[in-house]
């Protein structure tokens, strides 16, 4: 099988952001695939806390594959829902009530300002 060469043969496109917290700079990663996505949520140490996946089916389904934290299922689930394709989510940073709320603002507003990056 020939190997394509032209720039159209590559699907994956990334997209990085961030946001100021007090003294936290929060970090965002995303990966686009054809029909996935891949978004990384996390502080300057780049470590992958656990990792989960949203499908978008009728009613919602996600599942934790590792680590802790509701936080990256119920991300993942909202968010396939929201855009229609599968989502894997890793919120590798503090999940706490100051700077959940203003991180999921800052992705939605990123994906409001930058749909074609998701």
């Amino acid at each position: 099988m020939p190997v394509p060469t032209d720039d159209t043969a590559c699907s994956l496109k990334t997209h990085n952001f961030g946001l100021q917290i007090l003294d936290k700079s929060i970090l965002f990663q995303v990966l686009q695939m054809s029909e996935q996505l891949y978004i990384w949520i996390g502080e300057g140490n780049g470590e992958l806390q656990n990792l989960s996946v949203g499908v978008p089916v009728q009613g919602g389904a996600a599942s934790s594959i590792f680590g802790g934290g509701d936080q990256s299922r119920q991300l993942a689930d909202r968010l396939s829902g929201r855009l229609k394709k599968q989502v894997w989510v890793s919120f590798s940073t503090c999940d706490d009530i100051l700077t959940t709320p203003a991180i999921l603002e800052r992705l939605i507003t990123e994906i409001k300002e930058h749909p074609d990056k998701f």
